[in-house]
């Protein structure tokens, strides 16, 4: 739980720190309240800490399988292909909805999302860090003095940085919604407990609770919002999720290095700086807002675990 949550809050964190580096325009606000200088070392702090959390993870499960003690569950199989077509075909209208496991095949691809994302961010993060790299002199000189080509590399390793980043935002977005809205409304508390009752089990994956329990105990309907509720909530998550993309391409792919005029490029001004630029301010806004809740719950459930407010 604890490396979860210690994972959870330097994402978090990366978020809190990374937006104001990006959109210093709209989101100023944070460095007038913690400094340009503290904002840029509690990026590279919550960064070596993700890593650090990446570490702990593959070693954990490198150990497990050499050690013959554990597999990795995560890993997708010829089942979960089939699960996913049967699901098709059930948004179709054509088929039963497939019992979930305990690691169904969204779980599956999302976790593959995750960690193809957090490598890319990881990787991309440390050659931004260690940028002299790409004005060094040793480095040119392996690209034949060619120095458009270098300051290109560090535009595209900026970029991906930022698109992947960007848009893994949607993807913890899209994330709290199903945990907190879909799955246990308005707060699951799962995360800190480490367990879930019988009956939840049985609603939301019927058959990892049917492996484990032998047959499915009577279950009541979770918690869910009202529908008004509902609907705006996502449609909420949906604009969130356009404001977030048209922002990733301004911010990064139509977005030049600074005093390269060979690097020419579509500006974004136009979209972010005129009247629209109010729907970016409160997007970016709420972006940021969402990373302060998300931190404040985690803070949340760490200090009632350690009050010892669930039964371990």
């Amino acid at each position: 739980m604890y490396v979860h949550a210690t994972a959870a809050l330097s994402i978090f964190f990366l978020y809190l720190t990374g937006l104001p580096l990006t959109f210093s325009e709209h989101l100023g606000w944070l460095f007038a309240i913690f400094g340009y200088g503290n904002v840029v070392l509690l990026h590279i702090i919550a960064g070596v800490a993700l890593i650090l959390v990446g570490v702990y993870y593959v070693s954990y499960l490198l150990l497990g399988v050499l050690s013959g003690r554990a597999g990795i569950p995560a890993l997708p199989t010829l089942e979960d292909a089939r699960e996913a077509v049967q699901y098709g075909k059930y948004l179709g209208g054509r088929a039963k909805k497939p019992e979930a496991d305990k690691y169904g095949w969204l779980q599956k691809a999302e976790v593959g999302v995750i960690v193809t994302e957090l490598t890319l961010i990881s990787l991309t993060g440390l050659l931004l860090w260690y940028r002299g790299l790409f004005v060094s002199p040793e480095f040119r000189a392996i690209l034949g003095g060619h120095e458009p080509l270098a300051d290109f590399l560090l535009l595209i390793a900026r970029d991906i940085h930022l698109i992947f980043a960007l848009t893994f935002l949607m993807g913890i977005a899209f994330h709290l919604y199903i945990a907190n809205v879909k799955e246990k409304y308005p707060f699951n508390e799962t995360m800190f407990s480490g367990d879930v009752s019988a009956e939840r089990a049985a609603h939301h994956w019927p058959a990892w609770a049917r492996k484990k329990l032998g047959e499915l105990p009577g279950h009541v309907e979770t918690a869910a919002p009202a529908k008004k509720t509902l609907a705006g909530v996502t449609f909420a998550l949906l604009l969130f999720f356009a404001v977030v993309v048209t922002a990733t391409l301004f911010a990064a792919v139509f977005s030049p290095l600074p005093t390269r005029d060979y690097l020419v490029a579509v500006s974004g001004d136009v979209l972010t700086q005129g009247v629209t630029g109010v729907v970016y301010f409160l997007g970016l806004n709420a972006a940021v807002l969402m990373v302060i809740g998300g931190s404040a719950a985690i803070i949340y459930g760490i200090s009632k675990r350690l009050r010892g407010e669930y039964d371990v």
